[in-house]
């Protein structure tokens, strides 16, 4: 789990929200959404966690 650290991720039901994985232990993920407001949001499981949430693929830039 410490590799979700600083990923991008989306919710994968409305509302649509994006953010970044901030904090990761073994009881809580910490995801700070940007997109559409600025809001932290606290997962207490992993299952909970990849219910709700999707990593974004990021394509490299050439």
């Amino acid at each position: 789990m410490e590799d979700w650290l600083n990923k991008s991720v989306k919710t994968i039901e409305r509302p649509k929200k994006r953010g970044i994985v901030e904090y990761v232990d073994d009881q809580y993920i910490v995801v700070y959404f940007t997109v559409p407001r600025k809001e932290r949001l606290i997962f207490t499981s992993k299952e909970a966690f990849l219910h709700k949430v999707e990593f974004i693929e990021e394509t490299p830039s050439t």
